[in-house]
């Protein structure tokens, strides 16, 4: 079952999957002291893998090899 479409009409896709607890909490508070949802970050994440574009800025932790064992 597809997600709501926005307001715009786009059509959604829900994806649900599990994450480590602590990860989950470093990401919920890097979005949130950088302004942005996880939401957002996810996206463009998502975009920037599909497209194969680089970051807007170049923080270390946006790369696809930085470690993820924190």
């Amino acid at each position: 079952m597809s997600a709501k479409p926005t307001a715009d009409g786009t059509p959604q896709k829900r994806l649900n999957f599990d994450v480590p607890e602590d990860l989950a909490r470093e990401f919920k508070a890097y979005a949130a002291l950088n302004g942005k949802t996880q939401r957002d970050l996810v996206l463009g994440f998502m975009r920037r893998c599909v497209h194969r574009t680089p970051p807007a800025t170049q923080d270390p932790r946006d790369s696809p090899d930085a470690p993820r064992d924190r």
